[in-house]
């Protein structure tokens, strides 16, 4: 594991936020967004990649570098490998295409003690991995809670970690439990709902509480700009709401070009932050203030 320098030691971070970026370059340029996104907005929660470059520059978007030689078909499931890799107590994984607007610190503090925690809603009807109906009736449950993996929160108790082992094992059996997808990746979705529906462990945080969205549904115009800390839409999910989330997940948006204009604007404002002095004042803010302290004068405030 590569540290960044000034990062205290891993044994003292109890709070992670944790992301992963294999293969292409689209996703280490997206994951350095979403470490860019959540250093201009101040959050002070250390930040770790899971990566299969290693030896590029993560800094300083990232405090921890995780390097990464496993199976793909497994890499979904890498989301929950915190408490294997490091020792922090309380770790959120968020997707690398993701981008956050709020400080997280009332998302740790909302799953504190509460195991592993997604955001969704309890469904028995629709489409996902398949028919529920047919899930439900299969595996004996009332109902699943149908969420975006995107966002994942969990914590070092042995009955998570329990817990989690529970999911792998559900990963291994994925076939057999009946979810599939259209590529060789293990689903980490289906598994993670199952074992919350059939064991009564873990925290459905309420669709409604807009710790994360995709805009899924979106209606009329996404407005988003990271230089004004601004995300908010209207969007058609469960039904059609206002929603200004904590953290944007660009999901399908990842072929839009407002999505990688922010990717764009992050870096340049970080390339600013390296080539200008703290309190910098461009000429142009000089001669501002020149102008208007002479008008300021004139006119007897000063």
């Amino acid at each position: 594991m590569k540290r960044r320098e000034g990062l205290s030691t891993p044994t003292k971070v109890s709070r992670l936020v944790l992301t992963i970026a294999v293969g292409k370059e689209k996703h280490r340029q997206a994951a350095l967004g979403l470490g860019r996104s959540l250093r201009l907005i101040g959050d002070t929660t250390p930040r770790a990649v899971i990566t299969d470059h290693p030896e590029l520059d993560w800094s300083p978007a990232f405090d921890l570098v995780i390097p990464w030689d496993g199976e793909i078909k497994w890499v979904f499931f890498e989301k929950l490998s915190g408490l294997r890799l490091t020792n922090s107590q309380q770790i959120l994984f968020l997707d690398a295409d993701m981008l956050v607007f709020k400080r997280l610190d009332p998302i740790f503090e909302a799953a504190e003690g509460k195991g592993l925690g997604v955001q969704g809603r309890w469904v028995n009807t629709g489409d996902w991995y398949g028919d529920i109906a047919e899930h439900c009736a299969r595996h004996h449950v009332a109902a699943l809670p149908q969420f975006n993996g995107g966002m994942i929160y969990y914590e070092r108790t042995p009955e998570c970690a329990e817990f989690i082992e529970t999911i792998w094992d559900y990963g291994r059996r994925c076939q057999e439990l009946g979810f599939s997808r259209d590529d060789i990746l293990v689903p980490d979705e289906p598994c993670i709902a199952l074992a919350i529906a059939q064991t009564g462990k873990g925290q459905v945080f309420p669709d409604e509480s807009n710790y994360q969205s995709s805009a899924t549904g979106l209606i009329g115009r996404l407005r988003m700009d990271v230089r004004k800390n601004e995300c908010r839409f209207l969007a058609r999910t469960f039904e059609v709401k206002f929603v200004e989330p904590f953290i944007f997940h660009a999901s399908r948006y990842i072929n839009f070009r407002i999505y990688w204009r922010q990717l764009k604007w992050l870096e340049q404002l970080e390339q600013y932050e390296t080539q200008h002095k703290f309190g910098y004042m461009p000429s142009w803010h000089r001669l501002q203030r020149s102008i208007e302290r002479r008008w300021l004068k004139l006119t007897g405030k000063l």
